[in-house]
């Protein structure tokens, strides 16, 4: 092991993005900060190599291209290399604050876009020639794992749809020599990113880059390290001012060692010196993020829901316009809003004509004022007014599953994130059912269209117009309401509701995730039910007949088995035979193959 590691830049750490895809600042400051936090990965002297692959560019027609020029789908050399300058600019903007607080670290920062396909070879490509200790690698990068794994020496660790960090190769191994096929890339540029520039400074620098002879990796870990030294050497200076001046200039002639070529002048970003403020450390003022594709925002705390006035939620609405119009439910109208701090929010407005009164419309109130989760849709607040009842929640920013399930317009479900959906739905019932102060609330319409997801595949339980709250865990009977094919058989029948009866409804929403099939489609025999067509095939175990033939070859196998072992165990018709939501998180939430294949390899088999 000490071979390998020798081999190997310790101080060299590589983060790899999909370039193509836009993201938001607050995405990128999320990531670098879970980086800067775990305390694993980075250490003084260490440098962040912020790698982007641009493997499809826009046509001037507005119709994607692969970025190549050798190929007739591909594009123009002068094309590319404007997308990549786009990039490196745009991403170097958004690490300035960043860099500034890696600096304080004694941790050096700079960027690199590449164009070129495909994307896994560009990247194991600078991996190889840079000699990096880590590959951090973006959630969007995640279909090409096992590649990664296979084939990349260094540790290797992956960025979760929450933004989070999974090792998933904690260890360094040799090098498939098979897979590195030297390649040359049309157009490649990097930079340090240096936080303190100012816009003058900035503009005279200048950037690597070069066009039409490029080789992945001439921006090298020699080149790197001696500029995170140049870092870290500022701080042996007794006066500051005077080290930030040397280190400059220092990072600045060390900088000028890279152009070698063809060579661009851009302009820096403008930074201003007094902002400095991390995610995890922000002051009452700043809200904590809820998307960090979108950058939407939730609210830090309520102690309890609020009562709004009309007047307010009319001003928030623009008195309830067309344009803010999002949609139509059972209880009424669905506006969106911006309340006077800025605050997005989602204002339900009851109908004159709805079937659910005024007791639903306290009960969600009381229900949601004391339900906190990340996967539960906050109440912020309520208004009551003659005949007008409204619902005041924090916005959710990209429809509710069904749409992404259904809709003829949405992108297709990729399987990871109907997995990390399952599992987000499973913890807000188990909130919900178990650990929820005062007793078990019951949701009682859990289906699809009550499933609110945000950018980031995050689900969010919403709509709690039928929510019962219980002193324990007995059944009770009341009269049957919710919606068709989502009804438990003791529920539908006889009116006994019980946590079980949410069970059931998740098991139908989890054979629909899996299916991609409607609770009832019209296009089999006898508009079926799904679970008339669905239970025989967990139980011959003809899985791939289950799964959504959208999804080609494009899932886990062994994840698979435990999402429908999970759904066939929640639709049972005994609701005593039913797991807990609890059992049923432990069932979805399995060790993943790769996890397996360390314990194999790590963990001494049991011999008599």
């Amino acid at each position: 092991m000490e071979s390998l590691s020798s081999s190997r830049d310790a101080n060299m750490v590589i983060v790899a993005l999909d370039a193509t895809r836009e993201r938001t600042k607050d995405e990128l400051r999320l990531t670098m900060n879970g980086i800067r936090m775990r305390g694993d990965i980075l250490r003084g002297g260490s440098s962040v190599h912020v790698f982007g692959v641009l493997h499809t560019v826009n046509n001037p027609m507005g119709y994607p291209m692969k970025a190549t020029t050798d190929s007739f789908v591909g594009t123009s050399s002068r094309l590319l290399e404007e997308e990549v300058l786009k990039k490196i600019d745009m991403y170097e903007s958004m690490l300035v604050e960043i860099a500034r607080s890696c600096r304080e670290e004694r941790v050096s920062m700079n960027v690199k876009i590449t164009a070129g396909t495909p994307t896994k070879q560009v990247i194991l490509q600078e991996v190889m020639s840079s000699k990096a200790a880590w590959l951090i690698l973006d959630r969007h990068l995640r279909k090409d794992l096992k590649f990664y794994l296979d084939h990349i020496p260094c540790k290797v660790a992956l960025i979760q749809d929450s933004l989070s960090f999974e090792i998933r190769k904690p260890f360094l191994t040799n090098a498939a020599k098979k897979a590195v096929s030297e390649q040359k890339f049309i157009c490649s540029m990097g930079r340090p990113v240096l936080p303190n520039l100012n816009a003058q400074e900035a503009g005279n620098e200048q950037s690597i880059i070069s066009c039409g002879s490029y080789i992945a990796g001439s921006f090298n870990s020699v080149d790197v390290h001696k500029y995170s030294t140049s870092i870290s050497s500022s701080y042996k200076s007794k006066e500051p001012d005077i080290g930030a001046h040397e280190e400059t200039e220092s990072s600045s002639k060390q900088y000028r060692k890279y152009s070698r070529g063809d060579q661009k002048t851009l302009s820096g970003p403008k930074v201003a010196r007094n902002q400095h403020s991390t995610v995890f450390q922000y002051d009452s003022l700043e809200k904590p993020i809820l998307c960090a594709l979108c950058g939407l925002r939730s609210v830090l705390y309520i102690k309890d829901s609020m009562r709004f006035q009309y007047s307010e939620i009319q001003h928030a609405t623009a008195n309830f316009s067309n344009e803010n119009f999002l949609g139509e439910g059972g209880f009424g109208h669905v506006y969106k809003g911006k309340l006077q701090d800025g605050q997005i929010v989602a204002a339900k407005v009851r109908k004159e004509a709805s079937t659910q009164g005024y007791s639903e419309f306290f009960s969600e109130v009381h229900v949601l004022s004391f339900a906190r989760h990340r996967n539960i849709v906050m109440l912020m607040g309520y208004c009551c007014k003659e005949n007008h009842n409204i619902l005041v929640y924090e916005y959710i920013c990209n429809k509710s599953l069904e749409w992404h399930l259904f809709s003829e317009s949405a992108d297709l479900l990729e399987w990871h994130n109907r997995r990390a959906i399952a599992i987000g739905i499973a913890k807000g019932l188990r909130f919900l059912h178990e650990e929820c102060r005062g007793g078990p609330i019951i949701h009682r319409d859990l289906r699809p269209s009550n499933i609110l997801l945000t950018h980031d595949f995050v689900p969010m339980l919403a709509d709690f117009g039928l929510a019962k709250w219980k002193s324990g865990n007995e059944s009770f009977h009341t009269r049957v309401l919710g919606t068709s094919g989502y009804l438990a058989p003791e529920y539908a029948e006889y009116g006994i509701v019980s946590v079980r009866t949410d069970v059931y409804a998740f098991g139908i929403v989890l054979f629909q995730l899996i299916s991609g099939g409607m609770v009832r489609d019209e296009n089999r025999r006898e508009c079926q039910h799904i679970l008339q067509w669905a239970e025989p095939l967990v139980e011959r175990l003809a899985l791939h007949e289950l799964i959504d033939p959208r999804l080609g070859e494009a899932y886990d196998t062994y994840e698979l088995y435990h999402l429908a072992r999970a759904a066939f165990l929640c639709v049972r018709r005994d609701p005593e035979m039913r797991p807990a939501m609890g059992e049923v998180l432990r069932l979805l939430e399995v060790d993943n193959a790769h996890a397996r294949e360390l314990a194999s390899q790590f963990i001494p088999h049991f011999t008599k």
